[in-house]
C-alpha cells in the first residue's frame, strides 16, 4: 500500500458497485510487509474489502482512464495515481480472485477515488489471485 495513504480519507463518491450508499473509506495494511490491505468504510466499520496493487498479481495488467475521469479525479499527472483491485477471499486461499474489471482508483494526493469499471478489456471481475507463473504467492 502506498505510505501517502495511511491517514488520508479516501471519498469514492459511492461508486463502489453495490456499496453505493457508502462514500468515505480509510486505507490500511493487514500487516507490514504485505501485498495485501484493506479498504474499509469509516460510515460503517463492519465494511471492509481485501485489496491488492493489480499489478502485483499481473504485471502486464494496463488500461486507461478517459478524460472524463481524469478531470473527476483531479488527476493532474500519472504519480498522483494509486490503483487497487478488491480481492474476493475464499477457502482455501489458492482459490481466491480479483477484480481486474473494476479497479479502484485513488487520487494519492486529494484523496478522490473512484471505482472504474474497464469497457473493452479482457479482464473479468474474477480473475485468478494466484497464476501459474505466480503459485504460492503474490
Amino acid at each position: 500500500m502506498h505510505p501517502l495513504l495511511q491517514n488520508v480519507k479516501l471519498d469514492f463518491g459511492g461508486s463502489i458497485y453495490g456499496f453505493e450508499q457508502f462514500s468515505y473509506f480509510k486505507a490500511e495494511e493487514i500487516e507490514a510487509g504485505s501485498v495485501f490491505a484493506h479498504v474499509q468504510s469509516v460510515e460503517e466499520s463492519e465494511i471492509r474489502f481485501v485489496v491488492i496493487s493489480p499489478f502485483d498479481a499481473y504485471p502486464e495488467y494496463e488500461f486507461q482512464l478517459n478524460d472524463q475521469m481524469i478531470g473527476e479525479l483531479g488527476i493532474a499527472q500519472a504519480d498522483d495515481i494509486l490503483v487497487l483491485s478488491i480481492v474476493t477471499v475464499k477457502k482455501p486461499f489458492e482459490l481466491s480472485t480479483v477484480n481486474l474489471l473494476a479497479p479502484l482508483v485513488i487520487n494519492i494526493k486529494t484523496g478522490v477515488s473512484r471505482q472504474v469499471v474497464l469497457n473493452g478489456v479482457n479482464y473479468s471481475v474474477n480473475m485468478p489471485l494466484f497464476s501459474s507463473r505466480t503459485e504460492g504467492g503474490c
